[in-house]
């Protein structure tokens, strides 16, 4: 409740400065939050989420379940997402937090010889490209940043980790209203 307090705060503070300008403010989510409680899958319905993919967690450290899917952005188009759950926050940091950071950003592992849990490993991955269509055929990390909320990794797409950044405080966003209606 507290931060749900903060949170209307911050959002009206942000409103009135928006209104004052012709400019659009973001604030991106904390990288890591804990609001105290554990997530499912199932808490996701209501965001528009749609599960694709249910991954084998047995060698991923202290996951409970990992799933691909997408969520369509503002424009309706299909956005991946990859969401981890772990029994506690403080597992999803400790445990989660290497192999997070293994498969995001600029520096990504997302081959074979490197990275650290190679489950559905391609669905991480997709060809570099950029906002006017300049594919040029090569691998990259699909995700170039990641969340840690209470219990769950969610890892989001973007062309950079700002943009990657923006899409998970959109979707946590879109959790959250689900919630609060």
């Amino acid at each position: 409740m507290k931060n749900l307090i903060k949170f209307l705060l911050i959002t009206s503070v942000l409103f009135a400065f928006a209104c004052s300008s012709s400019e659009e403010v973001f604030v991106p989510m904390d990288k890591i939050s804990d609001q105290g409680k554990l997530l499912s899958l199932n808490d996701f319905k209501s965001t528009g989420f749609k599960k694709s993919n249910e991954y084998n967690v047995k060698e991923l450290p202290g996951a409970i379940s990992a799933f691909y899917g997408f969520m369509k952005n503002e424009l309706g188009d299909p956005e991946d997402y990859e969401l981890r759950f772990y029994s506690s926050h403080n597992d999803a940091v400790n445990l989660g937090t290497k192999y997070a950071d293994n498969i995001v950003g600029e520096n990504a592992c997302i081959s074979k010889d490197c990275s650290l849990w190679l489950e559905n490993l391609n669905q991480r991955t997709h060809l570099e490209g950029g906002r006017n269509n300049t594919w040029n055929g090569t691998k990259a990390a699909k995700y170039n940043n990641y969340v840690i909320y209470n219990n769950m990794i969610l890892f989001c797409p973007g062309y950079d980790e700002d943009d990657s950044m923006k899409n998970c405080t959109i979707f946590i966003g879109k959790f959250e209203e689900s919630n609060i209606n």
